[in-house]
């Protein structure tokens, strides 16, 4: 498995589930719920409290496509990332800046990896415009993001698509055999509650885990300060949960549009679930259903110790 991904507090429980079900080659990082540099230091410090202090971990795009981006998800995340954690910082610099090219360079040299996405997808639509083969060597792409209902960042978008919509287009019409939307509309339906996560403190206390407990607490708090919901949602533990526990989730072949107009449907994720005779193409897997109880204890026990 190619990890991308922009830490963040689910995506730091999406690398602790990673590393614990799946060979991961390596991690790139892209700039999302906080700016590129805190995203590759949260990356290497996480590595480093997982045991993974020599995986590599590439610095790729800070940007989107488009050059500009309006706001990052501070609100949700906090200032750095980790929400109010102060994660020792690592010793040693992200292996490269340049994670479009070890992408590229990885897939080549290893037909049939895995590329998990759970940012904007900004490094994966670079590498695909510089190396379009790409696109048939690996297995597949399992993509936190996108919505076949509602969004979160406006009513029609969820984060890292409104982020770099273009990305998402180049990503959806690329033509891979296996591309997985892993949206917002199931991943809002796991949530971590209180009395989950204070289990999950009660069995980690004391060790260096227990610092997912304190990412936690905060993700949970924000929650429900800024929406009506409750529990933290680990989105992008679901997109890795596919590719290592794929019987835990399941989809349907659906055609998905990428709303690029600047409008208030922009970042939008159209998925097209009429019940037409003659449907267009599906581009895409659309992950409708989870088992909520099988997926908490995957997450459980990938934060053990």
């Amino acid at each position: 498995m190619l990890l991308d991904c922009d830490p963040g507090l689910d995506d730091a429980v999406a690398i602790a589930c990673a590393l614990r079900y799946a060979d991961v080659v390596g991690v790139s990082t892209v700039g999302g719920n906080v700016a590129l540099d805190r995203t590759t230091a949260n990356a290497l410090a996480l590595c480093d409290i997982l045991g993974a202090g020599d995986l590599p971990v590439h610095a790729g795009h800070d940007l989107p496509m488009s050059g500009s981006l309006e706001h990052r998800a501070q609100e949700f995340h906090g200032p750095g990332g980790t929400g109010s954690v102060a994660l020792e910082p690592s010793a040693r610099s992200a292996t490269s800046n340049d994670a479009v090219s070890w992408i590229i360079d990885t897939v080549r040299a290893e037909e049939g990896l895995w590329l998990v996405a759970t940012g904007p997808l900004t490094n994966v639509a670079h590498a695909i415009q510089t190396a379009p083969d790409i696109v048939g060597r690996v297995a597949g792409v399992s993509w936190m993001g996108g919505s076949s209902t509602v969004g979160n960042t406006t009513a029609a978008a969820e984060f890292n698509c409104w982020v770099d919509p273009e990305a998402a287009d180049i990503v959806f019409r690329a033509g891979f055999e296996h591309l997985t939307m892993v949206g917002l509309n199931i991943t809002q339906t796991v949530r971590l509650d209180r009395a989950w996560i204070d289990q999950l403190r009660a069995e980690i206390g004391g060790t260096a885990m227990e610092v997912f407990a304190d990412m936690l607490d905060y993700y949970e708090a924000r929650q429900r300060t800024i929406s009506r919901a409750s529990g933290a949602a680990v989105h992008d533990v679901l997109a890795v949960l596919y590719v290592t526990h794929p019987q835990v989730l399941a989809g349907i072949a659906r055609p998905v549009e990428v709303i690029l107009a600047k409008s208030a449907a922009r970042g939008m994720t159209l998925v097209d679930q009429r019940p037409s005779r003659n449907p267009a193409p599906a581009n895409a897997n659309v992950i409708e259903w989870a088992d909520n109880l099988a997926i908490e204890q995957l997450v459980r026990d990938a934060l053990s110790p």
